[in-house]
């Protein structure tokens, strides 16, 4: 599917591709969305660019993902996707930056695209050349980037109020916390991966564009370098903070184990003393005063009590229990 974004009256609107023979003149951004043969072919003759294909896009080398051709710059990026629907994967994105219009090309719905359409329409004069469509782009895959950081932290807060909460009876499953605490390692791997390919966009973009060097482009890109150096930073925080809460979690799960297994051996041993008594009343020999003693079971049963409280009053007194 092809969306071109055209620059009418000062104004950037989008505009659905019904006639696929030709690209218009005042187009500023054309939006390829999981496209066929036709419209690659389409792009690829009127603006005199390749378009690459699916394939290429998962290429993970520098040479195949940033470079330049026929005096366009070409640059592929990786998105997070899913978030949402609580199965993150990573998409790719190829940015395609001609001396006519900015192309992308893409195969998957990103809410990022979406949040800057949604912006742009709302504010349609502020976006007079590729070049700020691009960093636009950029921008909202970046902010998309800082809501998901933000959301694992307000969720890894509430872990922490989970693992050391004192009342027991509010504290959660351990073993569900360690599924979610690996579920936001994985996303947070993904959103570092994301940051990683938009820094190298950015630092080979600034190298080959040239329009940054001025206007209102160069504060846009300056900005958006900021926003990625602070938030690797923040996303390298948060790991820590989830290998904390594992390692606390690890802990208490032991503790817990611990405890269990305290309480088995304490009883083993309170238990060993009357389990001797009674086994040595259960022999069978003939020479054993007190099986016809008339006070020979009840000094017995007295005998195994005994010889339980002893070793707890022992471990009371010793703060074993």
């Amino acid at each position: 599917m092809i969306t071109f974004h055209c620059l009418e009256n000062g104004e950037l609107v989008r505009r659905a591709a019904e006639n696929l023979q030709a690209i218009p003149d005042n187009v500023l951004w054309v939006d390829l969305l999981s496209p066929d043969q036709h419209e690659e072919r389409l792009v690829e003759s009127a603006l005199g660019v390749d378009i690459p294909t699916r394939e290429e896009l998962a290429e993970i080398e520098d040479s195949s993902r940033f470079y330049d051709e026929n005096g366009a710059i070409f640059m592929t990026t990786t998105v997070v996707m899913g978030i949402a629907d609580r199965r993150p994967e990573n998409a790719e994105v190829t940015f395609v930056l001609t001396k006519r219009c900015l192309v992308t090309v893409r195969y998957s719905e990103l809410s990022a695209f979406r949040q800057f359409e949604t912006k742009s329409s709302r504010q349609p004069s502020t976006y007079s050349s590729s070049h700020q469509i691009f960093l636009a782009l950029a921008d909202a895959v970046v902010d998309r980037i800082a809501d998901v950081l933000e959301s694992v932290q307000i969720e890894l807060q509430t872990l922490s109020r989970c693992i050391f909460d004192k009342r027991k009876e509010q504290r959660t499953d351990l073993q569900q916390i360690i599924q979610q605490l690996g579920q936001h390692r994985s996303l947070l791997s993904q959103l570092g991966e994301s940051l990683f390919s938009s820094s190298r966009l950015i630092a080979f973009y600034r190298l080959h564009a040239n329009e940054p060097k001025q206007g209102v482009a160069k504060g846009l890109l300056k900005a958006l370098e900021r926003d990625v150096r602070s938030l690797g930073e923040h996303q390298a925080r948060l790991l820590g903070d989830i290998a904390f809460l594992l390692d606390a979690t690890l802990g208490l799960i032991n503790i817990e184990q611990n405890a269990i297994i305290k309480v088995f051996s304490i009883a083993a041993v309170l238990f060993l003393p009357p389990t001797l008594v009674g086994t040595v009343y259960g022999m069978n020999f003939e020479l054993m005063p007190e099986l016809n003693w008339s006070f020979g079971y009840p000094m017995a049963l007295g005998m195994m009590v005994i010889s339980a409280i002893i070793p707890y009053a022992w471990f009371k007194f010793r703060n074993w229990l």
